[in-house]
């Protein structure tokens, strides 16, 4: 949430807040400290001046024109400071004093002042406490970081994002679902300022399986907790889907993956999960100067997930959020569209891609292949590169039964595919099929094997 000019960070989540209560109410001996030469007596004379003050009194005497400046360079010099690893109570205590000020416009105004005039200097004293051995440490400077971050002021060096989104990922696998639900929450405010989408897409392949595999281990859930962390993964997959080069990424390498959005909008009870989930869907199908592409996507998404009588199920509920509607109907009428012009060949190729074949006219019938040869040699042969090459995949038997036996269909129309198969080296793997310990795929080895010879011999 923005007020002024600065956002509010606000945690659902209460992780941290008993933590935070501990140490707020712990007396620190700052002149003790200060005599250990841990710090100077002018910054023990700061810090002991706020002992017993209520929040909001600390708030008050920090942000005051008369005392904010040699607070904030208090505050800052210290967690600067390399201090032993006893001494971690100083840490602790400034972070959760620096999380109390953060909500008051005069202290991010004073920051903003000196990240103007020295970049990162108000960045990097967080930033080097976000991997501390010490978990409450690091779990304070995690959370100041990405408040600072998200400040529309904030041009942090992009190592320092980088490296945070690295550590907030990592906590999403935590055995504890409240750390995991806090480390979401900051991943979700990270990605709310479109340039760190980018920064985090670079690293996708370390990230979003994470953030896939959680959806699917609470999808079936729907306790209230449950339901606030899917809201919360969806909003971050959703943030990140109003860039092109994810959509291009997601297509290419999760599309599979996002079918568990179609079993999400069956089984889920709350309208802002479902709303979410056609959004992505919809970013996914109509991807910007990407016809082609989302065609191809809508595609699988039809013959793969069956989305069309999912939506018409969806259409006929009472719906409360005017911006689902309006996604629905747009999602609908794009699948509409593409499922008039819908081929058989369409059908055989998205299951070729999925590698999930099913009993159908597509495999059964020799119809199917004299209609659509041409289609199998188009391209230098790119379809039946793609079918033999499934050879060579750990395959259930069914499948090679379904791959071998559409190998002979086409051997029996078109001998030029003897040729194919020998230079991509799949006859020896035919060959090999004939020791299957399955009977059906020695059966439909031997059937391709018996024409691969008499095509050899015409």
């Amino acid at each position: 949430m923005t007020t002024g000019e600065f956002k509010t960070l606000t945690v659902e989540g209460t992780y941290l807040d008993d933590y935070r209560s501990a140490i707020r109410s712990k007396a620190i001996p700052w002149e003790g400290f200060a005599r250990s030469e841990l710090l100077t007596h002018q910054e023990a004379k700061y810090l002991t001046e706020l002992e017993g003050e209520t929040v909001t009194k600390r708030i008050e005497k920090v942000t005051s024109d008369e005392h904010i400046d040699a607070y904030t360079q208090t505050i800052i010099s210290l967690l600067d400071k390399d201090l032993p690893p006893e001494r971690s109570d100083i840490k602790k205590y400034l972070l959760v004093l620096v999380s109390d000020l953060l909500a008051s416009e005069k202290f991010l105004s004073k920051l903003s002042s000196l990240e103007r005039a020295q970049p990162n200097s108000t960045f990097s004293p967080f930033f080097k406490h976000i991997d501390s051995t010490d978990e409450i440490v690091k779990l304070l400077a995690i959370h100041d970081l990405t408040y600072l971050l998200i400040q529309p002021y904030a041009d942090a060096d992009e190592s320092i994002v980088a490296e945070l989104i690295s550590t907030l990922s990592a906590l999403t696998e935590s055995t504890s679902f409240n750390l995991k639900y806090l480390a979401l929450e900051l991943i979700t405010e990270i990605l709310s300022v479109k340039k760190y989408r980018a920064i985090y897409w670079k690293s996708h392949n370390k990230y979003f399986p994470i953030l896939l595999q959680n959806l699917n281990s609470h999808i079936s859930h729907n306790s209230t907790e449950s339901i606030q962390f899917q809201y919360k993964i969806l909003l971050s997959i959703w943030l990140l889907s109003f860039n092109t080069d994810v959509l291009k990424d997601l297509s290419k390498y999760y599309l599979s993956d996002l079918l568990v959005f179609l079993k999400l909008v069956k089984i889920s009870i709350k309208e802002k999960i479902i709303r979410l989930a056609i959004s992505i869907l919809l970013n996914v199908t109509s991807i910007p100067a990407h016809e082609n592409l989302s065609t191809e996507n809508i595609k699988f998404f039809i013959l793969t997930g069956d989305i069309l009588p999912t939506l018409t199920n969806l259409k006929e509920r009472k719906w409360s959020d005017e911006e689902l509607v309006e996604d629905l109907d747009a999602l609908f009428a794009n699948v509409q569209e593409v499922y008039s012009k819908l081929t058989s060949f369409d059908e055989y190729t998205q299951e070729l891609a999925a590698k999930n074949f099913k009993n159908s006219p597509v495999h059964t019938s020799d119809e199917f292949f004299l209609d659509n040869l041409r289609h199998f040699q188009d391209n230098n042969y790119k379809v039946f590169k793609a079918l033999i090459s499934l050879l060579d995949e750990n395959m259930e038997p069914k499948s090679y039964v379904y791959v071998l036996s559409d190998i002979s269909k086409i051997l029996k129309l078109d001998s030029k595919a003897i040729e194919v198969l020998t230079k991509e080296n799949k006859k020896t793997k035919i060959m090999e099929l004939l020791n299957h310990k399955n009977s059906e795929v020695r059966y439909e080895a031997l059937k391709a094997t018996q024409f691969i010879v008499s095509q050899t011999f015409k």
